[in-house]
């Protein structure tokens, strides 16, 4: 077996100092995790946490990516999928609840680094939820345009949607059960943007 370049090794060290970061903020959230604990739940000192991070901002930087890495592609993909624009909407909500429900500790996570930044920064959260609303938002759009959907505020609704997914995707990563989440949320949302009949 090859050894580990140094390269190689510090990687190795960053990875797992973000995953000890992630599970720690999942459980205790950002502000009740120091460095130290992350450090040391990795196995590794203090010494080898400020050798990959200058400030706690980047490892929250480097959870935030590693999560919506790992996501962002699957929503994304369903967004530009065949079928109506309704099936797409449905299958966006049952993507991203689909994902709370397999990596609990990823979506508590996120959730957790989310929250600590709004409370840190009252703007944090909106420019967060706008960053992230722009394939929603071009999907919504090509429903009124076929006449799918009815006219609405297409940000606002973009808004509501992510802010409901986040509420539930969390729900949902504490064990609340996930088709029932999603039936109701996929009902709520296409009931909301329909065109009449």
């Amino acid at each position: 077996m090859a050894r580990e370049t140094r390269a190689e090794r510090r990687q190795r060290t960053r990875e797992e100092l973000v995953a000890s970061a992630m599970r720690l903020f999942a459980e205790r959230g950002v502000a009740s995790t120091s460095v130290e604990a992350i450090a040391e739940t990795a196995g590794y000192s203090r010494g080898a946490y400020h050798s990959n991070f200058e400030t706690k901002e980047e490892v929250l930087d480097a959870v935030v990516a590693r999560v919506v890495g790992s996501l962002e592609p699957e929503l994304v993909a369903v967004l530009r999928d065949q079928g109506s624009v309704l099936e797409r909407l449905a299958a966006y909500v049952r993507g991203f609840l689909s994902y709370c429900a397999r990596r609990p500790v990823e979506t508590r996570a996120l959730v957790a680094v989310v929250a600590h930044r709004t409370t840190a920064a009252a703007d944090a959260y909106d420019e967060l939820v706008a960053a992230s609303l722009a394939d929603v938002i071009t999907l919504l759009e090509e429903g009124q345009r076929n006449g799918e959907m009815r006219g609405f505020d297409l940000v606002m609704m973009a808004a509501m949607l992510r802010r409901t997914l986040d509420a539930e995707g969390l729900r949902v990563a504490h064990g609340a059960p996930v088709d029932a989440v999603s039936d109701e949320l996929v009902a709520t949302f296409s009931r909301a943007t329909r065109s009449a009949p």
